[in-house]
């Protein structure tokens, strides 16, 4: 009797939890699967960011990795459906733990493992993460902090077959100190990361207001028919403008009170912003935007835009 409550257990902490991903195809070779606009919780698995992939002819291109081992795992056999071919490369847009926790799976399989100087930076193997511990033994099980292969610096160009991959950073600071955004100019699409939210609202607390409109503006420039947030639904040419109104409302009401000289005390109970009320994760978020958003615009000049 013992040796069989041993054997189930066993089988039970071997059951993988089911994210049930089926991707969608947004341009001819380029998929994605997306995840709820919410928090991160055990019900969901970590499964609230967006991860794409491009097929090529010589093999595959993942755009972050998403949040587990299990999640990659989960996304490549997806992939073995469309065709098969190897994962190449994996570029992962900025820091957060949620975009790049699956990155160990694809080492396992070969693939080379691109990102941003604040990965390098700030991602350390063997660190604890967010996703460690919300998520809790099970789900992420088998799940390791690994090193990039590669560190963009600015810009870099890749092909891959017959496909080209822009990768580049477009300003300092704007979700974060490290934002890239991958554009495949052959199909005017492009991979914005945490620049671009839907569905619910984005956390200010690595970045910067200003910085994110001007992220905002060139992103628009690049005039890309599909652009695929980091989290969210939107992916039309429109995709930008539900976040970037946000922050230009956010920004437009703490400077009218810092001109009234509103304190930083003050300044949560001042701009509410009630037409949010309702989008996801406002409760959580928006208290936190306002002051992070305050702080910065104390020492604004707009000159320097």
């Amino acid at each position: 009797m013992k040796s069989m409550i041993v054997l189930c257990l066993s089988f039970l902490t071997l059951q993988a939890y089911e994210y049930h991903l089926k991707p969608v195809e947004l341009a001819k070779d380029v998929y994605c699967f997306f995840g709820a606009p919410e928090n991160i919780s055990k019900e969901n698995g970590g499964n609230m960011v967006n991860t794409c992939f491009v097929k090529t002819k010589e093999g595959f291109v993942v755009i972050d990795s998403g949040p587990t081992f299990g999640y990659a795992k989960q996304v490549y056999a997806q992939m073995q459906e469309i065709a098969k071919l190897p994962v190449k490369f994996v570029i992962t847009t900025h820091d957060h733990d949620d975009h790049w926790l699956g990155n160990s799976f694809y080492k396992s399989k070969g693939a080379l493992l691109m990102g941003p100087k604040t990965y390098e930076q700030n991602v350390v193997p063997g660190m604890s993460t967010r996703m460690e511990e919300s998520l809790g033994k099970e789900i992420y099980a088998g799940t390791q902090v690994v090193k990039l292969d590669s560190v963009v610096e600015q810009k870099y160009d890749l092909t891959l077959g017959d496909t080209v991959f822009e990768i580049k950073q477009l300003v300092d600071q704007a979700h974060t100190k490290g934002d890239l955004v991958v554009y495949l100019p052959q199909k005017k699409v492009l991979f914005a990361g945490d620049l671009v939210f839907n569905n619910r609202l984005s956390s200010l607390r690595d970045g910067s207001i200003i910085g994110s409109l001007k992220a905002l503006d060139l992103i628009d420039s690049f005039q890309a028919d599909v652009i695929v947030g980091g989290h969210g639904y939107a992916t039309d040419a429109n995709a930008t403008q539900s976040f970037k109104r946000y922050l230009v409302e956010m920004k437009k009401q703490i400077l009218e009170a810092l001109d009234e000289d509103v304190s930083i005390d003050e300044i949560t109970k001042r701009v509410v912003m009630p037409e949010y009320k309702d989008t996801n994760l406002y409760d959580v978020l928006h208290r936190r935007n306002v002051f992070d958003a305050y702080t910065e615009l104390e020492m604004y000049d707009g000159d320097e835009e």
